[in-house]
């Protein structure tokens, strides 16, 4: 097989990134693209110059139904993205769903449960895993040079007050906001950070405990402000704030700061050694890239499918990132230290 049909259900800002990335890959054939709206397919043929061979459909099961598909690409609003996967899996589709994988625990049991069910290849979009910077940290992390890793912050800061327009109420989800209802800034947000954090501390977590405002951007339902410490099942702790309403720009590196027995990493630099001062220093921040890197982490996908290797953050991967940060909201507005599901294969 040297291309895949691909469809795509959802065309918000990240599916049409996704969209616009199989359209012109030459390993995949983007062959039908789904929205409640129809404007927004007749948006993305016209941006892209594509004919009638790719289909615009309204309607999910229509294009699971006549589309052919190899892969379905989820990329719908975060509170839906359970019904596409399960429905893409049984209808013999690779997976691949945008992070986080979903928005709440009983998502998350439903998919899995599904993946399980299924030979198709399943992956979940957390991109960051693609971006060279966090990858060098990554490969600092999983050499040892670090030592025992003891310690790890990432925040999500973003001013994000632009998600309450009125032109963001959907008539085709029930007339709302699904961002001012459903969003959750440490489930939408810090799903990015919590991902990367376990992946360089090669764990999961245990237990989360938090606390959370509503000061900044109180038109979201949950707090838009929240912080939380997670228990690893390695050992170490994590912190994590997720916050919608900041001034200025965002913090360089997402605030990463790593500490292990034999290193450190901040501001972009590695430190290894011991003490204070005896240490040698690398620059790492030459290596962050802006946006998103759609296209590696498509390839990756494509890849594994054509290749028959296994995706880097496949189903359960991706069940365990978003656990956390699912529970820690609950925590935050429960006021309770809550344990945290593992999911396995």
């Amino acid at each position: 097989m040297s291309k895949l049909r691909v469809g795509i259900v959802g065309l918000g800002h990240n599916g049409f990134a996704h969209a616009v990335t199989y359209f012109h890959h030459p390993r995949a054939d983007l062959v039908g693209i789904c929205d409640f709206d129809p404007t927004k397919t007749a948006a993305f043929k016209a941006h892209v110059g594509a004919g009638d061979e790719v289909v615009a459909y309204t309607d999910l099961d229509e294009m699971l139904e006549r589309a052919n598909l190899d892969v379905l690409s989820v990329n719908t609003s975060d509170h839906l993205h359970a019904q596409p996967f399960v429905k893409g899996l049984e209808a013999g589709c690779h997976v691949i769903v945008e992070k986080p994988m979903g928005n709440t625990l009983d998502d998350l049991y439903l998919m899995t449960e599904a993946a399980r069910k299924s030979d198709r290849k399943t992956m979940v979009g957390q991109i960051l895993r693609f971006n060279p910077f966090y990858q060098e940290v990554h490969r600092y992390c999983a050499s040892g040079q670090m030592g025992q890793l003891f310690y790890l912050e990432a925040d999500y800061i973003h001013n994000l007050h632009e998600q309450a327009d009125p032109s963001r109420i959907n008539p085709y989800i029930g007339n709302i906001n699904w961002y001012l209802e459903h969003e959750k800034v440490l489930v939408g947000g810090c799903s990015h950070q919590f991902d990367l954090l376990r992946w360089f501390a090669d764990s999961y977590a245990v237990e989360v405990q938090g606390y959370g405002n509503s000061i900044a951007f109180p038109a979201m339902k949950h707090p838009d402000c929240m912080c939380c410490v997670v228990q690893l099942a390695s050992g170490a702790i994590c912190k994590l704030t997720g916050a919608y309403g900041n001034v200025g720009p965002r913090p360089d590196f997402n605030n990463l700061e790593i500490y292990g027995t034999r290193g450190t990493i901040r501001q972009g630099k590695v430190y290894l050694g011991e003490g204070h001062d005896n240490v040698t220093v690398q620059d790492l921040s030459d290596r962050e890239i802006e946006g998103h890197p759609y296209e590696p982490e498509i390839e990756h996908f494509l890849d594994c499918i054509l290749n028959d290797t296994p995706p880097l953050v496949d189903a359960f991967e991706g069940a365990n990132s978003a656990a956390a940060m699912i529970v820690a909201t609950e925590a935050v507005e429960t006021h309770r230290t809550l344990a945290v599901p593992y999911f396995s294969r």
